[in-house]
């Protein structure tokens, strides 16, 4: 299972499989997108609002996977987690509101979806 949590209103310190995925420090898995003004923020790019930040960071994770090796180590580290069963928790400064830490999970789901389905079909040949 993976869950998104807003760590200022839930503790993350003593989690296990806890991954910040904040804009603060560099973080690679921040979202460089806002629908804040720029200087209230460290994101990069200005969106008009905070839909079209989150489907930015969609374009943004298919290319930064595979072509980030920092981006693309953290990712396949989280997979690993997911998929062999534990809880992964993303912390975030949005919940409950939508943020990019949905499209992260969304796309680590698909992921697993695709493999058991790949590997089903591999079965029938």
């Amino acid at each position: 299972m993976i869950k998104v949590i807003n760590i200022d209103k839930e503790p993350s310190h003593s989690l296990v499989n806890f991954y910040y995925i904040g804009r603060k420090h560099g973080n690679v898995l921040g979202n460089p997108f806002t629908h804040l003004d720029l200087d209230k923020t460290s994101a990069l790019f200005k969106c008009k609002d905070r839909e079209e930040a989150i489907e930015k960071y969609d374009e943004y994770y298919d290319i930064m996977y595979g072509h980030n090796i920092e981006f693309t180590s953290i990712i396949d580290e989280i997979y690993n987690k997911y998929k062999n069963g534990e809880e992964v928790i993303l912390g975030c400064h949005c919940k409950p509101l939508a943020c990019h830490g949905d499209i992260i999970k969304k796309k680590l789901e698909e992921r697993l979806f695709k493999e058991k389905i790949n590997k089903i079909k591999s079965r029938k040949k």
